[in-house]
């Protein structure tokens, strides 16, 4: 081995210890994380008075949940972290360890560190809390919103794209703007579908599968990000925090169900609950370790407000860039003919308007949105009514209910065939910083 070659060497086993150690010894959150600043500030209180008038919640200022909370913004996945880099170490290509065991169980994996076999437990055992009735009722629930909950899932996202710690991942993975940005949606829709499919949780379903292979490349992600110049963990803390593991599925269970409710859709908190059920297990197979993860909607309104406080919006140009390539991925292109351009550029038009309900009007000026209005009233018109009805008789009849299921189920699963034909399955990070 040459001097340079030793000297790489050297260096990168440096980097895995202070990635690996990086919680060790903290007793104050990362400096992006001021919770009693943030609580106290007149953002915190605008988000009161929303929660309030909307939801009839009015979440509390609580420091010592508050200071829990941030804490987690320096753990990232423990388990996976030194598993996944003592296997790339011993120089044995991680994927194919991953793959291994995500079809054959750790049986199938040779020599596999202690900590991979603790994981292999963990996901392979059911948890002392979880249901699963209340996981399927969850499942049920989610796919109830079928293509319209992976667009909500997607506009959603474009406020979260302005907090400094999600946007430096994202960019970091090359797949989240410009060209790459449809793609990688089309890849996020695909995990929703298998994740919310019957039965699609149990193990070595597909869903199943999908989470755990998503938790175990999070370690090569996180450490790639961790070792990027652009990357300050004393600000930031480490990337792909247990924080974000909650706040994630708490936008694809309380507030889909809940801010759906402004174009026609009657989700119940029960089902609401019931749909935090399942993306509680979910995150729990992603890696989610913490104790905090709400169970009813009272609970999860209040973290909510608690994540909004440990994670500010700013005017970054890579959040700006990536809310941008977000809309304009759906622009019709080139490739698309006749019929194909029509929905392409319909679909284009049904982001835009729902950019009116579920984009905060600052972000939406910030990335140079075009004006929602028009189409948002357009979209509202032509559809909250049939939402609206839709879930008041399945609501009284569980045959209509059933019925409605197939058909959602089937237009979400053609939706994103539909889609795959300018896509793949394949996930190739590649950095755009």
């Amino acid at each position: 081995m040459g001097l340079m070659a030793e000297k790489d060497l050297s260096r990168e086993l440096e980097i895995d210890r202070q990635f690996l150690s990086l919680a060790k010894g903290r007793t104050k959150p990362p400096t992006v994380a001021d919770y009693e600043k943030s609580a106290r500030g007149p953002r915190a209180k605008q988000m009161q008075r929303m929660m309030k008038k909307f939801f009839g919640f009015e979440p509390k200022i609580d420091s010592k949940v508050g200071h829990e909370l941030a804490m987690t913004n320096w753990v990232g996945d423990p388990l996976s972290d030194v598993a996944i880099l003592k296997i790339r170490r011993s120089g044995v290509n991680p994927h194919k360890v991953i793959n291994q065991m995500i079809e054959k169980g750790i049986d199938g994996v040779e020599n596999p560190p202690e900590e991979l076999v603790a994981i292999w437990k963990e996901v392979s055992e059911d948890p002392e809390w979880l249901d699963w009735d209340k996981l399927e009722l969850g499942a049920k629930a989610y796919r109830r919103f079928g293509v319209l909950g992976f667009q909500f899932q997607g506009i959603n996202t474009i406020d979260s794209y302005r907090v400094e710690t999600i946007a430096r991942v994202l960019m970091s993975t090359g797949q989240y703007s410009d060209e790459t940005a449809f793609k990688r949606f089309v890849l996020t829709c695909n995990f929703w579908l298998q994740i919310s499919e019957p039965g699609g949780m149990r193990p070595y379903a597909e869903g199943w599968k999908v989470s755990l292979r998503v938790r175990l490349l999070h370690t090569l992600i996180r450490r790639a990000v961790f070792a990027n110049k652009r990357w300050d963990a004393e600000h930031l803390g480490t990337p792909i925090n247990q924080l974000g593991m909650m706040a994630a599925p708490l936008m694809s269970s309380l507030m889909l169900g809940k801010f759906t409710h402004l174009i026609g859709f009657r989700t119940t908190d029960t089902e609401i609950e019931a749909m935090m059920h399942l993306w509680r297990y979910i995150a729990y197979i992603m890696g989610y370790s913490s104790p905090h993860f709400p169970t009813t909607v009272d609970e999860a309104l209040q973290t909510v407000f608690h994540a909004f406080n440990l994670s500010p919006l700013t005017d970054d140009p890579d959040g700006i860039r990536l809310g941008q390539s977000f809309l304009a991925a759906f622009r019709p292109t080139g490739k698309q003919k006749g019929w194909e351009k029509v929905k392409r550029w319909w679909e284009y038009k049904v982001n835009i308007a729902q950019t009116l309900f579920f984009v905060q009007p600052e972000t939406r000026k910030l990335i140079k949105s075009p004006n929602p209005v028009f189409w948002g009233m357009i979209y509202w018109l032509t559809h909250a009514p049939i939402y609206f009805l839709q879930d008041r008789k399945r609501h009284k009849s569980a045959a209509y209910w059933e019925e409605l299921d197939k058909r959602v189920s089937a237009q979400r699963r053609a939706w994103l065939n539909r889609q795959l034909g300018e896509s793949d399955l394949l996930y190739r990070p590649e950095s755009k910083f």
